[in-house]
């Protein structure tokens, strides 16, 4: 049996069960590719992700677009949780 954990890193948490994310227990307004992306981010807490695995994580199979949308979704993604943690920074690009 597996049991889906809610990814906690600061702040946030993340809950793939209920495909949400919580910033001190007031939920996030996430579209369904920002809140993908925050899981796959979440996931690999501590590790470089890649354009290639969003594409993979976003489209699987389909016909992805450019790369440029990442940065499209991080950009927003960024916004919104420096909006709701006053400024704190979750993402890091390397």
């Amino acid at each position: 049996m597996s049991f889906i954990v809610t990814i906690r890193i600061g702040r946030l948490a993340v809950d793939p069960a209920s495909r949400t994310a919580m910033i001190d227990n007031s939920r996030l307004r996430l579209t369904p590719k920002e809140y993908d992306v925050l899981e796959l981010l979440s996931q690999h807490k501590g590790t470089t992700v890649t354009k290639g695995m969003f594409l993979d994580h976003l489209y699987g199979d389909k016909d992805a677009p450019a790369l440029e949308i990442i940065n499209v979704f991080i950009c927003k993604l960024r916004r919104k949780l420096s909006q709701a943690t006053g400024g704190e920074q979750y993402i890091e690009t390397v």
